[in-house]
């Protein structure tokens, strides 16, 4: 089987470059069997630091010429070119070619397109070998987040950082036996104490990544650099600017989108994670300045085909107000995507308003009718010396019941629009 991966053209911090992307086609080998093709594979992590980092230009000439002539590039012709820029490199760097010799790199660089198996430690380390050699070879650190908390709880730390992934994995193992199977070793209460611990931080960082593991991240890598970072079984090369991370979008979807180029690691669970350009601009904004420079900014009274005048769509989340620009060069600051769905989002607000008006409407209406009924029986059972009396507290009932039904309504209302701005883009 002979993969074959896009390249993209990209422009960083105001420099062209080339990247590799992944390939996510259902490719087969020589037996029919699929190859692992889905998420970030280790080869091309590793090959977009050669190709974007200034520090290893010299040892990358020939890749970066590979990936710059070549809208495709095949599986062979990126172990060809990395196999030699890597025996270039061995004879300059004594420490890397003691553990690694050129047959062993040829037999496993392949392997990095299909699925390269490392051990990460819960203390933020990897277990040594053949694979750590490779990064080592190329002068690429590989690094990961999944690292147990020692500052906040050390009893956790001195039960779980001991551990690798794998080997805790075993460890869970011994410790099933020990309970169920009645399992006679020499330490097996440590290990029935260990397996508690490390069986909660397992649920906790479901995500491979910690809190703790990412300020980790932030702290070890120096401002301006690459690393290819592991997590959730796949590699993706990441970039510390202005003390953030970022991961390089490497999705073929996003071939044709030269504005999404980075992806923010500012989060866990990704609730915090966003899309950036190449210049560290977030990809919304940088949609919209660009769609406003083809076209006439609209004025904030703009009439737009579906819902005639469009008020106050002129926003910057970033800024409080706009009051510093001439209103004639105010210009949109979102894609007409998101004005479509704002309008929609519009709409259905709009809906549910004129549905509340018409409940409440039918409240007041039924509140009138009730009371005339009961103006009716009193009417009838009172005398008419005092029917003046009844009409003027007849009228501060009236009154009551059609504002408490009213303020009723206005607390449903307000329930109601709640919930729509959980679902709408309110600017």
């Amino acid at each position: 089987m002979n993969q074959v991966y896009q390249t993209k053209n990209v422009e960083i911090n105001g420099s062209a470059y080339k990247i590799l992307l992944q390939n996510t086609s259902a490719a087969t080998d020589n037996n029919g069997n699929n190859g692992n093709n889905e998420g970030g594979n280790a080869l091309i992590a590793l090959c977009n630091v050669l190709l974007l980092s200034a520090s290893h230009s010299t040892m990358a000439r020939d890749l970066i010429q590979l990936v710059g002539r070549n809208n495709e590039v095949t599986l062979n012709d990126l172990v060809y070119v990395l196999s030699s820029a890597a025996n270039q490199n061995r004879n300059t760097n004594t420490s890397s070619s003691s553990l690694i010799d050129i047959n062993q790199l040829l037999q496993y660089l392949p392997q990095m397109a299909d699925g390269l198996t490392v051990n990460p430690g819960f203390n933020g380390t990897f277990e040594e070998g053949i694979e750590m050699a490779l990064f080592r070879l190329f002068n690429v650190g590989i690094v990961h987040g999944w690292i147990i908390d020692g500052e906040n709880d050390p009893a956790a730390y001195n039960h779980v950082a001991k551990y690798t992934y794998e080997s805790a994995q075993r460890m869970l193992v011994q410790s099933y036996d020990i309970k169920k199977n009645n399992l006679n070793v020499e330490n097996s209460q440590e290990i029935l104490e260990d397996a508690q611990y490390v069986k909660a931080f397992l649920a906790r960082s479901a995500t491979q990544l910690t809190e703790y593991g990412l300020r980790h991240l932030r702290e070890l890598l120096v401002e301006k650099s690459y690393a290819v970072l592991f997590r959730n079984d796949t590699f993706v090369t990441i970039y510390k600017n202005n003390g953030e991370l970022y991961m390089l979008e490497t999705d073929p979807t996003y071939k044709n989108d030269r504005d999404i180029i980075w992806k923010s690691l500012r989060s866990v669970n990704g609730s915090q994670d966003n899309y950036y350009t190449g210049s560290f601009i977030l990809a919304s904004l940088e949609r919209t300045n660009t769609y406003n420079q083809g076209h006439t900014a609209m004025p904030a009274t703009a009439q737009h085909p579906r819902n005639g005048p469009m008020h106050s769509i002129v926003s910057n989340p970033f800024s409080d107000d706009n009051q510093d620009r001439p209103n004639g060069m105010q210009q949109t600051e979102t894609n007409l995507d998101s004005v479509q769905q704002m309008e929609t989002d519009e709409e259905l607000a709009r809906r549910l308003q004129e549905e509340e008006d018409r409940e409440a409407a039918g409240d007041i209406q039924g509140a009138y009718s009730s009371l005339a009924a009961r103006n009716r029986r009193n009417n009838n059972n009172n005398d008419n010396n005092n029917n003046g009396n009844n009409k003027e507290e007849d009228r501060k009932n009236k009154r009551h019941s059609i504002f408490g039904s009213n303020k009723k309504s206005n607390n449903g209302k307000t329930r109601k629009r709640d919930k729509v701005k959980k679902n709408c883009i309110i600017m």
